[in-house]
């Protein structure tokens, strides 16, 4: 008894935390419309269940929030692999910690100047649409706001960071001896990534994939304001829930669907990374 009194406080925070959230969302996806203004709980029902899946809205714009999400976090591997890797073994240790500040730069203002920073950027003759225009890659008098690629570019550009950093932990932790002998034994650069650093990163990924995909799965913020109408996500609808309609219970109905949904996606990739570690 005496071993567990250490992690007491901890355990008192994650049930406080995690476990008792969780359990209220579940309770209040049974609650009929909203509180009374005394606060009192008008009954239960399972109808917000059958509303979520009596139409395509839902549905479709949960598939449409897991493809941008998978899209976003994959971009985002794809460039915080090298770049954590350059972080982690090619820039000079006294370097470092000044790459690793301009990396975290994102982190130094507020979510929403950073989303109008970069409508700026992107409105009609703008600096970047006047740079294609230079290129002849673009008109300088369009723009690719209120569209699902500038949502995913926000979305990319908030959320490197976190990826980066997750990877460079895993990668700061391989040994350059590991390198050198897979070197010395005559492999190359890709079967050393595949056998050595792959497997190796995986723990740093999996966490970069848990801070990319589920926050980006449920953004509305950045799909109301860059994406227009057409950048609406699953996000902006329960929000409309709570925020607009004042409907609870199935505000909440549909936040505990989708946390099922992202559940679901987590186990199937963590089992996939599973997998992956022994090729």
């Amino acid at each position: 008894m005496k071993k567990a009194l250490p992690a007491l406080p901890s355990a008192a925070l994650f049930l406080c935390l995690s476990l008792v959230p969780l359990a209220m969302l579940a309770l209040f996806s049974f609650v009929a419309g909203n509180l009374s203004p005394a606060g009192q709980i008008s009954g239960f029902t399972a109808a917000n269940f059958i509303r979520a899946f009596s139409s395509w809205t839902f549905p479709r714009l949960l598939g449409k929030s897991v493809l941008i999400g998978l899209l976003v976090t994959a971009i985002c591997i794809i460039i915080a692999y090298p770049a954590a890797w350059a972080l982690a073994k090619v820039v000079k240790e006294r370097r470092r910690s000044l790459m690793m500040s301009l990396v975290i730069v994102p982190f130094f203002t507020s979510q929403l100047l950073l989303i109008y920073a970069i409508m700026t950027l992107f409105q009609s003759k703008g600096l970047i649409m006047t740079f294609f225009g230079m290129l002849n890659l673009a008109d300088p008098a369009t723009s690719i706001l209120y569209s699902n690629a500038a949502v995913v570019i926000v979305l990319v550009y908030e959320y490197l960071p976190y990826m980066i950093l997750s990877l460079y932990t895993s990668l700061e932790g391989i040994g350059d001896d590991l390198l050198f002998a897979s070197r010395s034994l005559g492999a190359g650069m890709w079967f050393t990534f595949r056998r050595v650093v792959f497997p190796m990163s995986l723990p740093g990924l999996l966490s970069g994939i848990l801070l990319v995909l589920v926050p980006v799965t449920g953004s509305f913020v950045e799909p109301e304001l860059i994406g227009g109408a057409s950048g609406m996500m699953v996000g902006s609808l329960i929000n409309s829930q709570f925020s607009e309609v004042l409907n609870m219970g199935y505000g909440a109905a549909l936040s505990f669907v989708f946390l099922v949904a992202l559940a679901g996606i987590m186990a199937i990739i963590n089992r996939g990374m599973g997998r992956a570690a022994g090729v």
